[in-house]
């Protein structure tokens, strides 16, 4: 039987728990999904962050204008998806002007694990501030994503074992997750930058990934037969 495949968000969400925990949140998370990703401003953050590439030198930055039709472009799941994409990318436009970010492209590839699972945890951007260099990962949900602490546990030591400890040039760069929360007019920003948080082994990680999807594979089973048997008691409704 083939699953779906859990985002790189719900992967993490999912791997900071266990047991019966779980277990509840897979069976919740089984009942549905979004409609429309974003992945459009996802694809196009190079492009808001001005990245350079180091062998083509200095490009010009791209307008705000130019950016907003580019991701609009490829919007094509409605009217909610494009003007949720527009606004975070939006939002990160205006702020790494304000914070005067500098980037650089920079290909990651993703880190395999699990059953034969890969992730990425990044956008294969380099971001310097006036600290230094930091490794990005974008989480443009309004809510429920990474926001705690044992959630950016699994983000930052996945982050750390695959670009701090396989690039020299990375090895003392910060690991952070950019946030984009409802404010009371519009999406602001935070950035979250590891602390002090212990960082979990390739082993521990692995293990945790491949339970998340143990549990997923046998509730996404006993979904398909309920369905199929017309015993899973859903309704229009939603219970």
């Amino acid at each position: 039987m083939s699953i779906r495949r859990l985002s790189e968000i719900d992967l993490a969400k999912f791997a900071a728990l266990s047991g019966d925990m779980l277990e509840r949140a897979l069976r919740a998370y089984n009942t549905g999904g979004g409609s429309w990703s974003y992945n459009p401003v996802r694809h196009s953050t190079a492009d808001i962050l001005a990245a350079q590439t180091p062998l083509l030198g200095s490009i010009e930055a791209a307008s705000w204008s130019s950016l907003e039709r580019q991701i609009a472009r490829a919007c094509t799941r409605g009217e909610a998806q494009r003007v949720a994409n527009v606004e975070v990318g939006q939002t990160l436009f205006e702020a790494s002007r304000r914070y005067g970010w500098k980037a650089a492209k920079f290909d990651m590839g993703r880190l395999p694990i699990g059953f034969g699972e890969s992730v990425s945890y990044w956008s294969d951007v380099v971001v310097e501030d006036e600290t230094g260099l930091f490794v990005p990962f974008f989480d443009h949900r309004r809510a429920r994503g990474i926001a705690n602490q044992s959630v950016r546990q699994i983000v930052h030591s996945m982050q750390h074992l695959w670009i701090r400890e396989r690039y020299p040039d990375l090895v003392d760069a910060r690991l952070a997750v950019v946030r984009f929360p409802s404010g009371r007019e519009r999406r602001g920003i935070q950035v979250d930058f590891h602390r002090d948080v212990e960082l979990l082994s390739y082993e521990d990680l692995d293990a945790r990934v491949r339970n998340v999807y143990q549990v997923w594979a046998q509730v996404s089973d006993e979904r398909d037969r309920k369905k199929r048997s017309g015993t899973d008691g859903s309704n229009p409704f939603g219970f």
